[in-house]
């Protein structure tokens, strides 16, 4: 905002300019199938389309109806202008009683929120509290103004809007195809031309004769694939477990880690670290080089790790480890198979992480206290479709080549996105200070409407059921004053 204001503006807070009414909190004996919607944050976000119901009795305060604005305060910081059903609003959403034009205060909510989230500390969940919100200071034009920004405004981003969409649009419709080559990749149908590279069912009985040289006691006899692969392969592949294509399999250490207090520390690969198919070190926690853990469980070069334990949507995650990364060792909800001569551990990674090898954990996960969990045993029965090591590699090959296209796709699509977002700040920067619409004259003054607001806000009147600051005003209902974060 600018320190001199526009002719008919005037200064204000945002607390002074609406009402904030903080969701309910929803039991989950409370939630049905049926009755209003409970609106949660990634209602709003589009994370999760998902909804719990409330047959019960509810507050107007706690009531959303088509077209009002709601703010998400916790976790992902947001405001929205929401689109119906009717629903009941869940705690860390606030709903909106506007002061002002309320489209208007949705450009200033989301002004302020930005400025708000880009000067936090610290780390974690984004806190912003209920005291600083409010205070935080705006320049409001006169009504009629308002409305003029809006409408320029909606013309403006409404265009910035249909592009990001496009964007998000491109990189869902990549994500797919990502998904239809890696099953194309383990199911024999990418190679056009694979005469000459060999029989997936020779290999077999050379990695079985090796594995039975370096695999005694318990484990000298594999186990079989503990179901089907759900796919047709190639005549010239076979299937196998992965229990069959390995020489260990073994948690990782259940060791407290810290952060990194000497050089000699070693890294503790955490499920956190498997992303994507890959091991991402931007988060790393720590054991010092003398834990009797870290030579036992040091990792060696092409090592997959498998995550157990997990959200069902996360566990059986895998990624490979390879030795540029530096000496590292892994974290008990990670398991790690360490392959026979033949194999190549990206293979196993690939099969692990497609549709099919989803699929296959999905079948053999168990609940445990929300988590979702696949032992050891599970994952050494798990199907794996073996082509000879030259045609594993060719597919690895060509996987890689559309993979790093695909990378280029998404950073060129993350670029143009960023540019978009920082476009919108810009022109929200220029709205909000008077230089995206015309002042004028006959306008009636903001400084009249902030005296209106603060007379009906007054004690006598704070408790009435609708608000005269306006004409269109939402209904009123008491304002929480206490601090919460946002």
């Amino acid at each position: 905002m600018t320190s001199e204001l526009p002719n008919g503006w005037a200064r204000a807070t945002l607390g002074e300019i609406g009402r904030y009414l903080n969701g309910r909190g929803f039991k989950k004996s409370e939630w049905s199938t049926s009755g209003r919607p409970i609106i949660r944050i990634q209602n709003l976000t589009g994370s999760g389309s998902h909804f719990n119901y409330f047959e019960g009795d509810l507050a107007e305060e706690h009531t959303a109806r088509p077209g009002d604005l709601l703010i998400s305060w916790a976790a992902t910081l947001g405001v929205y202008i929401w689109p119906g059903p009717e629903g009941a609003v869940n705690q860390h959403i606030f709903k909106v009683e506007s002061f002002i034009d309320r489209h208007f205060h949705r450009y200033l909510v989301e002004y302020s929120l930005d400025h708000l989230s880009r000067n936090t500390h610290g780390s974690g969940m984004v806190h912003i509290t209920r005291g600083r919100f409010d205070q935080t200071p705006v320049s409001i034009p006169p009504i009629a103004e308002q409305r003029r920004i809006v409408e320029a405004l909606d013309d403006h981003l409404s265009r910035l809007d249909v592009a990001v969409s496009g964007l998000e649009l491109a990189k869902r419709r990549e994500r797919l195809l990502a998904d239809s080559l890696v099953a194309r990749a383990v199911t024999g149908r990418l190679l056009v031309e694979t005469d000459g590279l060999g029989s997936g069912i020779e290999l077999r009985d050379e990695i079985l004769a090796e594995r039975s040289r370096r695999v005694s006691r318990r484990r000298a006899t594999p186990v079989t694939p503990g179901a089907e692969f759900p796919a047709d392969i190639p005549d010239h592949w076979t299937v196998v477990s992965v229990d069959e294509l390995t020489s260990a399999i073994e948690y990782g250490t259940s060791a407290k880690t810290g952060e990194l207090e000497q050089e000699s520390d070693v890294p503790v690969l955490r499920m956190g670290n498997l992303q994507s198919g890959s091991i991402d070190v931007a988060s790393l926690k720590y054991l010092p080089a003398t834990h009797e853990d870290v030579q036992k469980l040091l990792l060696a070069d092409g090592d997959l790790l498998f995550n157990r334990t997990n959200s069902a949507e996360l566990v059986g995650k895998s990624a490979v480890y390879h030795a540029a990364l530096g000496s590292m060792t892994f974290a008990s909800y990670l398991i790690r198979c360490q392959f026979v001569p033949g194999v190549e551990p990206e293979w196993v990674n690939l099969v692990i992480n497609s549709p099919y090898g989803r699929k296959y954990v999905s079948a053999v996960s168990s609940q445990q206290v929300g988590q979702a969990n696949v032992n050891g045993k599970k994952l050494a029965a798990m199907p794996i479709p073996l082509p000879s090591t030259a045609e594993q590699r060719a597919i690895l090959a060509e996987v890689g080549l559309h993979r790093d296209r695909s990378k280029q796709l998404w950073q060129l699509t993350n670029q143009v996105k960023n540019r978009a977002m920082a476009l919108r700040r810009s022109m929200l920067a220029a709205a909000l200070a008077g230089k995206l619409a015309p002042q004028e004259s006959n306008d009636e003054p903001a400084s009249v409407l902030m005296e209106r607001i603060k007379a009906e806000q007054s004690p006598s009147k704070i408790r009435r059921t609708r608000s005269i600051a306006l004409q269109g005003a939402n209904k009123s209902s008491t304002y929480v004053k206490e601090e919460l974060p946002l």
